[in-house]
């Protein structure tokens, strides 16, 4: 009873909450037996206190199993606690930017969460992290609002064009 469902045996996924499905789809998974767990955002819908629970036992199945598990996730907190080898991704093209190697996952198992957030290191990790990926963006949305700039140039440029041309029908009109 590695995921902790042992009472709901008899339950229906459907009678379960968000914390309990997402054991039920790790128990699936672990049935398996597989080398390697590819975890694509499993936690991302669940509550703060369901979401620090389910990354416990994450913690908790990586250590008793020794599988890889390969996490996909947007939340940089959620990434430090849970990965021993961190990689931030660039966009435009999709590439490696920066890899980290951490030792939070490892302080994790078995402990408070909360605390191996105070670790010394995970703080400045975590803002170093946010401020990569806060840079990446701004240039995205930078060389957006360029391109949009010069396609709005064009575009005005081909509005004045045709109100001139308007004008010029209208003149002749007359």
């Amino acid at each position: 009873d590695i995921v902790g469902l042992k009472d709901f045996a008899d339950k229906m996924i459907y009678e379960m909450s968000g914390g309990m499905q997402q054991r039920v789809a790790l128990a699936r998974c672990l049935a398996n037996d597989p080398d390697v767990i590819l975890m694509d955002e499993p936690l991302g819908a669940l509550d703060a206190l369901t979401r620090e629970k389910m990354q416990s036992l994450v913690l908790d199945i990586w250590k008793k199993t020794g599988k890889t598990i390969i996490l996909i996730t947007h939340s940089v907190e959620e990434a430090l606690l849970l990965g021993e080898r961190l990689i931030v991704m660039a966009p435009r093209p999709g590439r490696i930017h920066k890899e980290y190697n951490l030792p939070f996952a490892e302080l994790g198992v078995g402990a408070d969460l909360r605390e191996v957030k105070r670790h010394k290191k995970f703080g400045p990790t975590r803002d170093e992290i946010l401020n990569m990926i806060w840079n990446m963006e701004e240039e995205i949305i930078g060389g957006m609002n360029e391109v949009v700039s010069k396609r709005q140039g064009l575009l005005l440029k081909k509005e004045h064009s045709a109100l001139e041309m308007a004008s010029f029908t209208v003149q002749s009109d007359i």
